[in-house]
């Protein structure tokens, strides 16, 4: 289904981001000094980064439970439709993004974390090289890596949600009412439309500029410092 792609895809980018990511482990030099004090999963992540992540993490599961306890069960009972009761023998619906799109989204969350877990996990184990200060900018630095790539893909999964959101909201239909003459109705949401396209679009530009920060940041030094000679 090409809903269900377009909500899952920046979580799959992502899982294949953080392969990447976690795969080149800095091998630390020969002769090495293990570091002293104890190293845990965030002991090169600043408290900024984290809260970030969480953040969006903790935002799109909010919505998500909102969508799901909105939705409604299709023909084949999978429940996403919202659906707007217009009369006693009336009513009109659309697709919402309800519990059957947020539980197989959740199952790429869930491996989107886990992977997190395991790159912040092979960063935080390696001792120190023997420049004590280089290799901790260079844990630090794949550390803001992972978590800005997991950052990106959880606002981009945001922003088609919220997009699909705003699309719903705008669902209208109505009913004739004898004297009263054409009753229009829309969703119970609908003035929050122009909001949740707002949000919609400033997470979309959020998640493209972490991701692309993490292209730039890990692209081979030598293309982004190569200057071309001209001959004189």
């Amino acid at each position: 289904m090409i809903q269900l792609i377009r909500y899952g895809l920046p979580l799959a980018l992502s899982i294949v981001a953080l392969v990447f990511l976690i795969l080149p482990a800095p091998s630390p030099g020969p002769g090495g000094t293990a570091a002293l004090a104890p190293r845990s999963l965030v002991t090169f992540a600043s408290r900024g980064w984290v809260g970030f992540a969480a953040g969006a993490l903790l935002s799109v599961a909010l919505v998500s439970i909102l969508s799901g306890l909105a939705s409604s069960p299709d023909e084949a009972g999978r429940y996403l439709n919202f659906l707007v009761q217009t009369s006693t023998t009336s009513s009109a619906s659309t697709t919402i993004y309800g519990w059957w799109f947020s539980a197989r989204c959740y199952i790429l969350i869930l491996l989107l974390l886990a992977l997190t877990f395991v790159g912040l996990s092979v960063i935080s184990r390696p001792a120190l090289a023997l420049d004590g200060g280089a290799d901790t900018a260079l844990s630090a630095a794949r550390v803001r890596n992972i978590l800005a790539a997991t950052t990106g893909g959880l606002l981009l999964h945001l922003s088609a949600i919220l997009k699909s959101l705003a699309s719903t909201s705008s669902l209208r239909s109505g009913f004739t009412a004898g004297a009263a003459g054409w009753v229009d109705q829309g969703t119970s949401f609908a003035a929050l439309g122009p909001a949740l396209s707002l949000a919609a679009l400033l997470t979309l530009i959020l998640g493209l500029a972490l991701w692309f920060s993490v292209l730039l940041r890990t692209l081979p030094a030598r293309t982004r410092q190569l200057i071309p000679s001209v001959p004189a």
